[in-house]
């Protein structure tokens, strides 16, 4: 991923677009026969959740990711970009426009923070009306057609770790009380509804999703999550889709797996879940013949047992992509994995400092 090291557009106010630099870091890791999946990627303006994050809804958005997936296909990889938006997770300082969500609940544990930007409070969003909703859905589309049309293999859409899709799952967030809020099949209805759209639009075989059923990032504070992402699951199984993308409970953008696990247990009591109980395996199983993809917290030792189990059918890489651009490789051979350094996670920075700079295994 790019990790807010885009380059900001002069023509388009308030967007960024690959470079050079990313063409180079996605084409390291590309491998023939392998997946890569983009990093968040933005559908629209109003969906842009931080800066220096490339979006596919300018023409030079377009040209730029164009190049990334010209040096993954040289390699012989293959390649899914992930259809982002940020919903209440942004600021008007970065989109100039008021945020939206499902709600007009606003992120209240933590301050918008960015380096070229003011610390902020998260600003109340905006309520999205059926006709935002719609528009929306169509900016999902439009992104899938865009990415279709520079080269992407498929997309991938980002219902996960508290973004917009996510916020209409969470009913801490969701507190609406029309056909898309109230119960659990109402605060599907619109990731069902995107979805179905996207898939019309490029092809159901062409698209994925990304799921989070344990997140707590971004403030997501849910019930019912097992009955509920069971449900969804078993929907997104009917739409014949390429995978789904599932998110393991231990996984946190910054908190241990066991402080995250342990602070999981004490927001499930309506879920009655132990932290020994929290598993994929409802939602795989709801999957039924649909391709699983699961991540977080996978390394070189723990990565098998599932696939040679029948569990999923692919384990997904992220930050230890980061620091082995020959990840592949490394596994291939059971060879240590080159520890990732979270201070250069995210830029932007001056340099490409553990970004394309990594050498391979000889």
């Amino acid at each position: 991923m790019t990790r807010n090291r885009a380059t900001q557009s002069q023509k388009y106010a308030r967007t960024w677009y690959c470079n050079k630099l990313n063409a180079v870091y996605y084409g390291e890791r590309a491998t023939p026969g392998g997946l890569l999946i983009s990093e968040a990627t933005a559908i629209s303006l109003e969906g842009s959740g931080m800066a220096g994050v490339p979006g596919i809804f300018t023409p030079e958005q377009k040209l730029g990711w164009k190049q990334v997936i010209d040096a993954i296909h040289r390699q012989g990889g293959s390649f899914v970009m992930q259809l982002w938006h940020a919903g209440r997770a942004t600021h008007s300082t970065v989109t100039g426009m008021t945020p939206v969500s499902a709600s007009a609940v606003p992120i209240s544990d933590k301050k918008h923070t960015w380096p070229t930007l003011p610390t902020e409070d998260y600003e109340v969003p905006r309520e999205m009306s059926v006709a935002d909703m719609d528009r929306t859905t169509q900016d999902f589309v439009n992104a899938a057609k865009a990415a279709r049309e520079v080269g992407a293999d498929g997309v991938e859409l980002h219902a996960a770790n508290g973004y917009l899709l996510d916020q209409f799952l969470h009913s801490n967030i969701n507190q609406r009380h029309d056909n898309y809020g109230g119960t659990s099949e109402k605060r599907c209805r619109f990731v069902l509804g995107v979805t179905a759209a996207v898939g019309s639009a490029v092809g159901h075989d062409r698209v994925g999703v990304r799921l989070s059923p344990y997140t707590i990032f971004q403030q997501t504070r849910g019930a019912e999550r097992v009955p509920q992402w069971s449900y969804l699951c078993k929907q997104l199984s009917k739409l014949s889709l390429a995978y789904i993308h599932l998110v393991e409970p231990r996984y946190d953008e910054f908190r241990s797996e066991d402080a995250k696990l342990q602070q999981l247990v004490s927001l499930s009591n309506s879920d009655q879940l132990d932290a020994d109980q929290m598993s994929l395996k409802p939602f795989h199983d709801a999957l039924e013949r649909t391709n699983c993809i699961v991540s977080g917290g996978y390394n070189l030792t723990n990565c098998w047992q599932g696939i040679e189990q029948g569990d999923y059918e692919a384990i997904a890489f992220g930050r230890y992509f980061t620091s082995n651009p020959d990840l592949v490789r490394r596994l291939e051979n059971n060879l240590p994995l080159v520890a990732y350094d979270r201070s250069r996670f995210y830029g932007p920075f001056p340099d490409n400092e553990n970004h394309d700079d990594l050498p391979a295994v000889k």
